[in-house]
């Protein structure tokens, strides 16, 4: 739930606002300029969008808000993150629960950077390898993250389980996008396909982004 003034107020969700799953990750340095303190910007935006457009799933060990030991962002067929191909008022109320806020909290080069130069590269990748209505027909995973602690315990795999299960009811594909080549081949083992590649750079360096896909 989000309050008027856009404030999350569930405390469980509220939680997955300062996660640690991505710590140390290379590419989250690289999306956010060098500054890892931005992070739960960027991710409270895609959160409250997928809250209002998407599927917020996560999975605990317990009752407690700090049993959440991971998280999926999805958005299945039909709507998406921030993009204006989806329904306007929707979108436009995305944008306003968080990434606009996100936007104006960066520095202009970053602000820049990801409006010029990281977004339309994340379209064209998915546009040019699947077509351009493809991803928005799919299950796309946004964001996903297990604590490192609970890695290795099938965690990720249950929390990938419950968007498949939906996906297979109505034959619909999934889509994500990985930088490590360790993903890239837990993902083939869940039967998924590379099917494109980009480099994405920036002054704290390159990350090799590959797509993915699932038929179901």
């Amino acid at each position: 739930m989000i309050a008027a003034d856009g404030e999350i107020l569930y405390p469980h969700v509220k939680r997955l606002i300062e996660p640690t799953a991505w710590t140390g990750d290379p590419f989250t340095e690289i999306i956010m300029g060098g500054n890892v303190d931005l992070s739960p910007l960027q991710i409270r935006a895609n959160l409250q969008a997928a809250l209002i457009g998407g599927e917020v799933h996560v999975i605990t060990i317990g009752q407690r808000p700090e049993d959440i030991v991971g998280v999926a962002i999805w958005f299945p067929p039909g709507s998406s993150a921030f993009s204006r191909r989806a329904f306007y008022l929707r979108i436009e109320e995305q944008r306003a629960a968080g990434w606009n806020q996100f936007l104006e909290s960066i520095p202009e080069s970053l602000r820049k950077w990801w409006i010029e130069y990281f977004s339309p590269a994340m379209t064209r990748l998915s546009a040019d390898t699947l077509g351009p209505g493809y991803s928005h027909d799919a299950w796309h995973l946004h964001i996903f993250g297990v604590m490192k602690s609970h890695h290795r315990k099938g965690y990720g795999k249950a929390l990938l389980r419950l968007a498949e299960d939906q996906a297979k009811e109505t034959h619909s594909p999934i889509v994500l996008e990985t930088t490590t080549d360790v993903d890239v081949q837990i993902y083939k083992r869940l039967g998924f396909k590379v099917c494109g590649e980009t480099n994405i750079e920036s002054a704290q360096g390159i990350a090799r982004i590959r797509l993915m896909f699932k038929e179901n």
